[in-house]
């Protein structure tokens, strides 16, 4: 009897310790990155019913979600993507693509590219819930401001399409047409769809199609089935069913665009049927009240320069009124002699010391100039032509969308060799006269015009052209109408400039919101509140928000894309973010009052929301460390019902928290940080702690951390699942030392919370990359405080990469050191003492901290010949040092493959400094070049 009760007891215990282990959180590892999903492409429809996202993970199928606002319903549809909601909020329209693993194992058998599987169309009756699938569609467009139809594009069938051609012709005419193949040079067939009806008309090999914004049209281009349909340029009229014939000729079209109203169609053509190198493009215009298109310039037209011909890849574009064309024109490319053998070929730059355009940058924007156009405008009602810019002035802005009768451009040529190490090189602004091509300037060496219309240009209206004085710390505003400059502001009365900005260069400012009705007003940012200026200079600037005292930072929420002023009676949402506890929220800015009413707020991260064009309904995400951004569906913007559950399984996980850290640095500023603990954080316990930065981070407390493989940092809630503490701490910067500055900054708050007793001394580990690589570098010349660092594109010696080039731009580094990030303030002649202090690699030998070092031999923005001198030095000091090299990858780890290789690694590195693991096989011996790609040597030594 005993016995029996002794096995009673040990069964229920046996059987509580399995209930126990099988309610236990897991530990973030990284086989579950693959399972963490991502929310993309979050759209509502026009009244504000539906809501349609994707929901994606990093690797394998994902989904389209349809969510119904009026009974909360919700389907889902496997493997699709790319919807577009249509106008009249009736159908939904998607890509579904064809199973991964299927398409993964056929390209593992090598089968071709063009018998691969291919996408399906779906379309979704969201007032019966009818799916229909169509197979083998390539493209598809929804026209996005009227409704009812449908026009996508099929793929290339493999065999020959049946031509009339087939019937007429006799089996002993040895002249027999044979039917055209569809493929990339024919086209394909495209059918258009009446969406209530399903009735659909069908135009074969066609090559290219557009939807007209508004008229109810579709245009496209057909080479043509040999018999009844010639080759060129078609519009099919949805309203009164006409199939109309545009242009007819073979040839090689380009951007069909219609104007806003669909009265009217440009294109290009290359018409020229030889092979001839240099390819002659003619612009023409379709007229629909005319039904008449007229060939408006080509290579021969008297208004072009000698040798310049029209350019196929200027962006077409109609003004809003549609009263003018906006073309481009080019200058003759050089061509290389094809009769050279390769042998016969000298390739060599020369690099003149006055070059206007450093030669890497030259050759950075080399396609790009290849392609580079220069406007012209053809007025429709004169059919008049002005060229607007050329090789001095290259960059046009528009304005009032083409309404206007100016154009606004710069010359920044005269500056371009300062640029080298100016890097934000001054320019000289132009207005252009639009009938006539009359140029006044109406600003020398401007500085502050980087963002080029947007934070710059004109104003709605084109009475103004404004931007941002950054030596002058001013707004500026050039009167069109008038023509004189003013300066609207001064430091006297408010900074409208950065306050916390610490690089030696002129700070820039916060931005600003937008223009009122009729250019009455320009509304601006400082730290914290909205500004009304004026742009006439006379009234003095206005305070539309009361931020300052409460730190709360105040910044307009666009919504409309298509607004582009303020009434004087509209209500702007705002954000709203407290600078000293980092919540955030939502309030409304009565602009007729100037009265602010606050919506949501709180611990959150709250993201700008997406409204319904024709409703008061909302779609919006709100966030912080435990909370995943879900989306949100609200018809108030205060209450809400969550549409989203993109990834429940995150309870099943141990994660953390995160919380604001605040101490003093060896200046005696007040600093903060973040500082993210493990789940049931015991103060009593010692944890390891990993410490990261770069610059400063604070502001990001309420933002959420997925678990993903990063491209060149630590994922803080992979580590925080895994019982380590992570510290987050901001830097402030002292000019010409930054370095020093980062020491000052990062030391102090480590030995502040090394002093709460929970952090293990022995057992801190740090961790950056670029900027943050650097300072890492630097750090360990002057303590032994951390354990093992891992320094990602570290520089670490100032004076080779001073005179180095960022590859992706072909910018000289120069500018960086001088002006921008690297803070020193001046060239290595006026401050060589300051790059010799600041660079790591000449105190080097003072380093005793195991160091992984990333630098791939492809980055693009440090060179990796950093990398290689960091580690060369520490293996000449016989210091602990892997160098990490993904070939082919840039600055950061594109590539997920190797994304989840360089996580898996960087954790095996500081789990054995900071949790004494065994060593993996790839820090114990290294990978042979023999074994690169074949074994990567995560395997555990045996712990001795």
């Amino acid at each position: 009897m005993l016995k029996h009760i002794l096995t009673f007891w040990t069964i229920c215990l046996i059987s509580f310790g399995l209930a126990a282990q099988s309610t236990a959180k897991k530990i973030l590892d990284h086989a579950d990155f693959d399972i963490w999903k991502k929310i993309q492409q979050p759209q509502i429809s026009n009244n504000g019913r539906w809501v349609v996202y994707e929901l994606n993970p990093d690797v394998g199928d994902g989904k389209l979600i349809i969510y119904d606002g009026l009974t909360g319903k919700e389907n889902t549809y496997d493997r699709s993507k790319n919807a577009k909601i249509s106008a009249d909020n009736r159908f939904v329209v998607f890509q579904i693509k064809p199973f991964e693993d299927t398409v993964k194992t056929q390209r593992r058998q090598k089968v071709k590219k063009e018998n691969l599987p291919k996408d399906s169309l779906g379309i979704l009756d969201l007032s019966t819930g009818k799916l229909t699938k169509i197979p083998q569609v390539q493209s598809f467009q929804l026209p996005e401001k009227w409704s009812g139809w449908l026009a996508y594009l099929k793929e290339p069938i493999q065999k020959t399409t049946e031509t009339k051609a087939d019937t007429v012709v006799s089996n002993q005419d040895k002249t027999a047409l044979t039917p055209k193949k569809e493929n990339k040079d024919n086209g394909a067939t495209l059918i258009i769809r009446n969406l209530i009806e399903g009735k659909e008309d069908t135009i074969h090999y066609v090559k290219s199609y557009t939807a007209s914004k508004e008229g109810h049209l579709f245009a496209l281009h057909s080479t043509g089935n040999e018999v009844d349909l010639e080759p060129g340029i078609y519009v099919f009229d949805t309203k009164k069913q006409i199939f109309s014939t545009v242009f007819s000729a073979k040839g090689d079209y380009k951007q069909l665009l219609f104007d806003e109203k669909g009265t009217q169609l440009t294109f290009i053509a290359d018409l020229d049927t030889t092979k001839a190198q240099v390819r002659p493009f003619d612009l023409y215009i379709w007229t629909a009240s005319k039904n008449i298109t007229t060939l408006l310039a080509n290579d021969n037209s008297s208004f072009l320069p000698n040798d310049w011909h029209i350019s196929q890849y200027a962006t077409l574009e109609f003004s809003k009124d549609a009263t003018k064309l906006f073309f481009g024109i080019a200058p003759s490319t050089l061509q290389q002699d094809t009769s050279l053998l390769e042998e016969e070929i000298v390739n060599v730059e020369v690099w003149a010391f006055d070059d206007p355009v450093l030669h890497t940058v030259q050759k950075a924007r080399l396609e790009q100039e290849k392609k580079r156009a220069y406007t012209c405008v053809y007025y429709t009602a004169t059919q008049r032509i002005v060229q607007l810019s050329d090789t001095i002035l290259n960059n046009l802005q528009l304005g009032n969308e083409g309404n206007s009768e100016y154009a606004l451009s710069f010359n920044d040529k005269p500056y371009g060799v300062a640029s080298t190490w100016e890097w934000w090189n001054k320019r000289d602004l132009y207005l252009i006269k639009m009938d006539n091509g009359e140029r006044r300037q109406i600003g020398k060496g401007v500085e502050g015009l980087e963002n080029f219309g947007n934070e710059s240009g004109f104003s709605p209206k084109a009475n103004f052209v404004f931007w941002f004085s950054e030596v002058d710390t001013a707004w500026m505003a050039y009167s069109t109408l008038n023509h004189t400059t003013l300066k609207l502001t001064n430091n006297n009365e408010v900074k409208f400039f950065d306050e916390l900005d610490d690089h030696p260069d002129a700070p820039p400012s916060y931005g600003l919101a937008g223009w009122m009705k009729d250019d009455d007003g320009l509304l601006v940012y400082d730290r914290y509140d909205i500004w009304k200026i004026d742009p006439k200079g006379i009234a003095a600037p206005v305070r539309l928000t009361n931020g300052r005292s409460k730190k709360h930072q105040f910044r307009y929420i666009k919504i409309d894309k298509e607004k582009r002023y303020f009434e004087p009676t509209d209500k702007l949402l705002l954000s709203v973010f407290d600078e000293k506890t980092k919540e955030s929220g939502y309030a409304w800015l009565d602009l007729s009052n100037n009265q602010v009413t606050l919506l949501l707020f709180g611990n959150f991260y709250y993201a700008s929301p997406i409204k319904a064009q024709a409703a008061d309904v909302w779609l919006f995400t709100r966030e912080n460390f435990q909370v995943f951004p879900d989306l949100l569906y609200s018809t108030n913007l205060k209450t809400f019902k969550k549409v989203s559950n993109a990834n429940p399984q995150q309870s099943r996980y141990t994660w953390g928290t995160v919380e604001l850290f605040r101490w003093t640095s060896l200046e005696g500023v007040p600093l903060e940080g973040l500082l993210f603990k493990p789940e049931n954080f015991d103060p009593n316990k010692k944890y390891p702690m990993l410490t990261y930065f770069y610059e400063r981070n604070s502001d990001d407390l309420f933002r959420h951390r997925a678990p993903e493989p990063p491209r060149s940092s630590i994922n803080f809630s992979f580590y925080t699942s895994r019982g380590y503490v992570v510290f987050v701490p901001d830097i402030p910067y002292k000019i010409g030392y930054p370095g020093e500055s980062c020491y000052n900054a990062v030391i102090p708050g480590v030995t502040a919370l090394i002093d709460k007793g929970f952090i293990d001394a022995q057992r801190i580990g740090v961790q950056g990359h670029s900027w943050g690589g650097y300072q890492i570098a630097y750090l360990l010349t002057r303590t032994n405080l951390f354990k093992c660092a891992e320094s990602g594109a570290p520089v670490v010696n100032m004076f080779s990469a001073y005179g180095g080039i960022r590859w992706g731009s072909g910018l000289s580094r120069s500018g960086q050191y001088e002006r921008t990030q690297s803070r020193i303030g001046g060239s290595i002649w006026d401050y060589p003492l300051r790059f010799l202090e600041n660079s790591p690699l000449f105190a080097a030998d003072k380093i005793q901290t195991p160091v992984l070092i990333l630098h791939n031999d492809q980055d693009d923005a440090v060179p990796w010949y950093q990398g290689i001198e960091f580690y060369i030095a520490m293996r000449r000091l016989g210091n602990p040092a892997w160098l990490l090299n993904y070939n082919g990858e840039p600055h950061g780890i594109m590539k997920r493959q190797n994304r989840m290789d360089f996580n898996r690694r960087m954790q095996q590195f500081f789990d054995y400094y900071l949790k004494d693991a065994p060593q993996p096989v790839w820090m114990e011996r290294g990978i042979p070049a023999i074994e690169k790609g074949i074994k990567q040597g995560f395997e555990l030594m045996d712990k001795q």
